[in-house]
């Protein structure tokens, strides 16, 4: 229980984070005067989301040498899924264990489809999650 708690406070923490990123760079998007309507398109907001990912895959620090033996768990679980259960699996695991964790599995699964893939489900997610949470408004 007390692990699970945890996991939920770092997850939250998380999504807390990239909301704030993607509402730093919405703002950014809104001052550029093509945007008169003053409101992006879901796919302009999924852009936003995709590039706060991206920063943060790319600063994300390796999982620790302790977890490696999990993330080969996973990995050896995961392989043998079809390739949209293996997307699947990956977004749930980013939630359950953080987006760190998820790419190093990914990455390991050595399939640069299924990396790009899980990326966009992963954008896909997360932006349904903000619109859940009423922190943006679907159009």
């Amino acid at each position: 229980y007390f692990y699970s708690t945890i996991l939920y406070v770092i997850i939250k923490s998380m999504v807390e984070e990239l909301y704030k990123q993607f509402e730093q760079k919405r703002a950014e998007a809104l001052k550029q005067p093509e945007f008169k309507e003053k409101e992006l398109t879901p796919e302009q907001h999924k852009e936003i989301l995709k590039e706060g990912i991206s920063e943060r895959v790319k600063t994300a620090q390796p999982v620790p040498s302790t977890q490696q033996k999990v993330v080969i768990q996973k990995i050896q679980q995961i392989k043998i899924e079809p390739k949209e259960r293996q997307i699947q699996l990956l977004t749930d695991l980013a939630f359950e264990k953080g987006i760190p964790h998820a790419v190093e599995v990914a990455k390991r699964l050595e399939n640069p489809f299924l990396l790009d893939e899980f990326h966009k489900a992963l954008v896909d997610k997360l932006y349904n999650k903000l619109i859940e949470e009423g922190k943006l408004k679907q159009i």
